[in-house]
């Protein structure tokens, strides 16, 4: 028959697709009483096909990473996205309240959108690990508190998980509503009942370290730990399981958007789809895991909801089937045939040629969620599908596939094989029809075809890609037959191979370290005052002090510096203000950072610095109780005189002839001991090169008294004291 020939060519990859009339093909292979021309009225029911939409949307658009949906929910919302967070993973907190009173937060922040299970937890505030000691889940006590800097002492922490009816006790008793005056502060009915919630009561503390303790306000925060409840449809329990069919089967049933009813799954579900994910894959150092565990968090949005599942899907390397109905699970396992057909039927069969060159990938790029990197994507290395190259003249096709519900590197190794390789599966069975013997194969089973020679180049194992029963009321011989519409696509167990030792790659993943590396502080402050540092413009002199300090060993952006204000006691005063910034290149002779601080002569001040750079900046160095000094040279007072007389004497004194000179100071005293006299009066303004006299009375009779006399200049500065002169009252 002259149309065999090119239905071996089409068989053995010729160019083109050819229809094969299924009539001949079951007269040459004896099996004629089988053929039948399949009418337009066959009556179908109950279809099923194999949902490739996680795989296609794989090659599409990417996933939304972890750390990108963290930094979506950990923006601040009265109306946060609606989550759920599976399996064992890092949940970002989003602040649905963080009322400040004093220098405290009373914040609550929004972990998953249902109870948790959450029996422990590890709490990071900006990437850090906060140590906690208490009972964080008692809500009426004290909570847990940080034990370890730099938050001890500033964070004190409650934990609801979804069975609470109230806020914190601690909240709505010190941070509480008041009506018209604290209005956004805690009611008790402010509960967010149901949900799993971290309260944290945040204390800013001293300004020193409140950069490095809190730089970003509110902090993010995340918290690691065991998360949704999920049922098992084999034991009927709820509990929590990272079993990736149980999770996909728990976000189709209580998904906000819609929800599947029991009855609305395929028994895929309830039993092989979770049996599958729990068989145990050994590890190639040892040990061994789950063959399919599902971590992350699920943000519902707009759409279908098996489309927002995709992501979770291909995490686990499953499809969705429809049979009937009824959506199940086909999990990423090999599946062994359960029939064999040794004829086909139909009008037709197509076995179209190869994928178009834009479908084909010879390259696979695949993150997934690390739990070594604090739960953000972490990626494989490039893998290059076997063979794929060559077969593609050595053009590469490279395509990424996010598995952000995937927290296992060997797990991300073992979906990224199966769907490369499924990928590259070409040898296709289309438009014809199924023997009657397939009617129990739905979308994902496989079947072993087997013709007779020579048709048995289409022989071997293959996939039900989509298989629609139905009743051909005409049939043969005029009654009622079966007939199984069907596509095939050829499939091999292959595929699902891991020999741990050959597949399993080195996992280069390096430990993420919470660790704030930082900025190391400057060197301790020294400071210079006097002439040398004050600034003389000729008229007036500005008192200062110079500070200055080594540069930090890290490298930095610039140095910031605070100040104290006037005071005349000495001690700090803790009300430190801005300075400015000295650039980072800003060096003296000796290869320090200075700057200035203007002062007022005789006035303390504490001054401190820090380093800032792209690692955050340093902890505050400081030096306290500097006063600016001012040195004036002022010449004494000259030709000094005393007289004595009734009850009284008369003392002169001439100003230098100095022109820093501003005052006269007279001094008395009992003895000849200028540390032991008294100021007479004030001190006496006048110009430079004048006598200036002052009567001293109510002596009393025959008394000696010293006097001394010194100059008075600019910001407090004065002269010695000048030699004593002295004179008696009279008798």
């Amino acid at each position: 028959m002259p149309f065999l020939a090119p239905v071996i060519g089409a068989i053995s990859g010729a160019i083109g697709s050819v229809a094969l009339g299924i009539a001949g093909v079951a007269n040459a292979l004896g099996l004629g009483a089988y053929a039948a021309t399949i009418s337009s009225s066959i009556i179908k029911f109950g279809a099923s096909f194999l949902i490739n939409s996680a795989i296609t949307a794989a090659f599409g658009k990417n996933a939304p990473k972890a750390q990108d949906i963290g930094r979506e929910l950990a923006q601040q919302s009265t109306s946060p996205a609606y989550r759920y967070v599976y399996g064992k993973c890092r949940a970002t907190g989003t602040p649905v309240g963080i009322p400040v009173k004093g220098s405290k937060i009373y914040g609550a922040f929004l972990l998953n959108s249902r109870p948790s299970d959450l029996a422990t937890f590890t709490l990071y505030l900006d990437k850090r690990e906060v140590v906690l000691t208490g009972d964080a889940f008692d809500l009426d006590g004290p909570g847990a508190t940080a034990t370890e800097d730099p938050f001890s002492g500033h964070v004190t922490v409650w934990v609801s998980r979804g069975d609470h009816t109230a806020p914190p006790t601690e909240f709505t008793d010190d941070a509480a509503y008041v009506e018209g005056v604290d209005d956004n502060l805690w009611k008790t009915t402010d509960a967010w009942k149901g949900r799993t919630m971290i309260w944290l009561k945040l204390d800013a503390g001293d300004s020193g370290k409140r950069q490095e303790r809190w730089p970003s306000t509110p902090p993010l925060v995340e918290v690691e730990g065991r998360w949704s409840l999920v049922e098992d449809p084999r034991t009927g329990a709820t509990g929590w399981s990272e079993n990736h069919a149980l999770c996909v089967r728990d976000a189709l049933m209580n998904n906000p958007i819609r929800g599947y009813r029991a009855g609305q799954l395929h028994s895929s579900f309830d039993a092989d789809g979770p049996n599958a994910c729990d068989e145990v894959v050994n590890l190639k150092e040892g040990g061994s895991e789950k063959r399919y565990i599902c971590g992350g968090t699920l943000v519902f949005n707009e759409g279908e909801i098996e489309d927002q599942l995709n992501p979770m899907m291909i995490s686990g390397a499953a499809d969705f089937i429809r049979v009937g109905g009824k959506l199940g699970y086909a999990a990423g396992v090999y599946r062994e045939p359960t029939e064999t057909l040794t004829y086909l039927l139909g009008e037709g069969f197509e076995f179209p040629d190869m994928l178009p060159g834009a479908e084909l990938v010879n390259q696979l790029r695949v993150s997934y969620l690390s739990a070594a990197r604090g739960y953000e994507t972490a990626d494989l290395t490039p893998w290059d599908i076997p063979g794929a190259l060559d077969a593609d003249g050595g053009v590469p096709a490279v395509k990424t596939v996010d598995l952000p519900f995937c927290p296992s590197p060997t797990q991300a190794m073992r979906v990224r094989k199966i769907t490369g390789l499924r990928q590259r599966r070409q040898e296709r069975i289309q438009g014809g029809t199924l023997p009657p013997e397939a009617f129990n194969l739905v979308g994902g089973a496989t079947v072993t075809i087997a013709l007779p020679s020579p048709y048995d180049a289409l022989d071997g194992v293959y996939e039900i890609e989509g298989i629609h029963p139905g009743l051909d009321p005409i049939g043969e011989s005029g009654e009622v037959a079966m007939r199984l519409p069907a596509s095939l696509v050829k499939h091999d167990a292959t595929i699902y191979d891991w020999v741990p030792a050959d597949d399993e790659e080195e996992v280069f993943d390096e430990e993420y370290d919470d660790e704030r590396t930082g900025t190391a502080d400057p060197g301790a402050l020294s400071v210079t005052t006097g002439d040398a540092v004050n600034l003389n413009t000729g008229g007036t002199i500005i008192p200062r002090i110079r500070f200055a300090f080594d540069p930090s060993t890290s490298g930095v952006t610039g140095y910031e510096w605070e100040h104290t204000g006037d005071n005349p006691i000495g001690g700090l005063l803790g009300i430190y203000q801005t300075g400015g910034v000295i650039g980072s290149d800003v060096r003296d002779a000796s290869g320090k950072v200075f700057g200035f601080l203007s002062v007022r002569p005789n006035f303390f001040y504490s001054i401190r610095v820090r380093a800032v750079g792209p690692n955050g900046n340093s902890d505050w160095v400081e030096i306290e109780d500097v006063k600016g000094v001012v040195d004036i040279v002022i010449d004494i007072p000259i030709e000094g005189t005393a007289v004595g007389g009734a009850g009284e004497i008369t003392v002169s004194f001439r100003t230098p002839n100095d022109p820093d000179f501003r005052a006269i100071e007279i001094y008395g005293s009992d003895t000849d001991d200028s540390g032991a006299a008294s100021l007479i009066g004030t001190a006496i303004y006048t110009s430079q090169n004048t006598i200036v006299n002052i009567n001293e009375g109510s002596l009393g009779t025959s008394v000696t008294r010293y006097y001394f006399a010194r100059s008075r200049g600019d910001y407090a500065s004065a002269s010695a004291f000048t030699a004593s002169v002295s004179a008696t009252t009279d008798p």
